[in-house]
């Protein structure tokens, strides 16, 4: 009885100290253009589940340690209910944002007065000019940028000694942002674009693809057909379609990713089934980034027992400061943009074609950092 009544009170002593670290999840909802092919939807819970699986996993080690990692959610499509829900959030001393939102709300959000008093991670956004644009600190990126994408594409077509391309890019603004990606992963590999060709018709090319595609891809002789179709209107159909008969790459065909289900190595296969237990799905780049955000602010906090936000970002920048992540790698962020240093994996639907930074690509501090935005490339100070 005794024993019983001594773990009672060491159980509500405990409680009473427990450091409770709240973690907001703002996501934007947007509506998507009508997609012209079979292309299989994002789904809508993008981002969430990795957030809510790794609260999951967090909190089975964080109460041995006195720790207690609450979820709070926002998800609108409009900006300014969010922004409040930031508001709110900061201004009752909490200090960790994942966000997954567009272009133009990132900006706002990071321009925000109270935007100084919190660490936002970027776990979904891939424009890489807000890796060179941006040098706030209490910034960070886990999802990686569409210029370490196609840098990671870019070495594996030059080990491969297939140099010249042909680009096929669409009209819309997201196919723009991984077009110039492209160009200039190009012009940093050796890379060269042979023709370039935009799909501005808005008809649907289910049934007639054999017939159109021939004809649009005809071309001075290339290696590879790059694609910049990000919503997957024309992509898919210029397999076995080309003029020629070459591989395809890029947004389709050979594809650079972030996390996809075919990884499997260091353990991946355990967070992968983890994850499709509880979402019922395959886990995403989205996912797994919104996974990583929060298991970055896990491995700082375990290390400062603090919430203070400058503690907590000298840390993630430290030299001490190490993430596993299932990447057969320690994952670290860059000091001067705060972009996660990671490896790139190129995969088609169902396997695993190769993983970049890829062998004889060379850096003086990590191979790691051949891949994205470097520090010379900033626009800001």
């Amino acid at each position: 009885m005794k024993n019983i009544m001594l773990l009672i009170l060491f159980t509500v002593f405990a409680s009473a100290n427990t450091l409770d670290i709240k973690i907001l999840y703002l996501e934007q909802k947007i509506k998507r253009p009508p997609v012209l092919s079979n292309v299989i939807d994002i789904p809508k819970d993008s981002g969430l589940k990795g957030v809510e699986l790794a609260i999951k996993d967090s909190n089975k080690t964080a109460r041995f340690l006195n720790q207690k990692y609450i979820l709070e959610t926002a998800i609108s499509k409009d900006v300014e209910k969010l922004t409040k829900s930031f508001e709110k959030f900061v201004n009752e001393k909490n200090t960790f944002v994942i966000v997954n939102v567009q272009n133009d709300f990132f900006e706002k959000l990071i321009k925000h007065p109270l935007s100084n008093k919190a660490l936002i991670i970027n776990s979904a956004n891939t424009n890489s000019d807000f890796r060179k644009n941006i040098c706030q600190k209490n910034v960070l990126h886990t999802i990686a940028s569409n210029a370490m994408l196609y840098d990671s594409l870019a070495q594996f077509l030059i080990k491969r000694n297939w140099k010249d391309w042909l680009l096929i890019k669409g009209p819309k603004e997201k196919d723009k942002e991984i077009e110039i990606a492209i160009k200039r992963a190009a012009k940093r590999y050796g890379g060269k674009i042979i023709d370039e060709k935009t799909w501005d018709s808005n008809s649907d090319i289910r049934r007639k693809a054999q017939q159109e595609m021939p004809a649009f891809t005809q071309s001075k002789d290339h290696d590879v057909i790059l694609t910049a179709d990000y919503y997957g209107d024309f992509g898919e159909y210029l397999y076995f379609n080309s003029w020629l008969p070459r591989p395809v790459a890029g947004t389709q065909g050979v594809t650079p990713v972030t996390w996809h289900k075919v990884i499997e190595a260091w353990g991946a296969a355990q967070l992968q089934k983890r994850f499709e237990k509880k979402a019922k799905r395959w886990m995403n780049s989205v996912d797994f980034a919104s996974w990583v955000a929060v298991r970055t602010i896990v491995t700082s906090i375990t290390e400062t027992k603090s919430i203070e936000l400058s503690k907590n970002i000298d840390f993630i920048y430290s030299k001490e400061f190490e993430l596993g992540a299932y990447k057969g790698r320690k994952l670290s962020f860059r000091d001067f943009n705060g972009q996660l240093r990671q490896p790139i994996s190129l995969v088609h639907p169902r396997a695993l074609v190769s993983t970049s930074p890829q062998v004889g690509f060379l850096h003086p501090i990590t191979d790691l950092d051949t891949l994205g935005i470097a520090k010379h490339e900033l626009q800001c100070k």
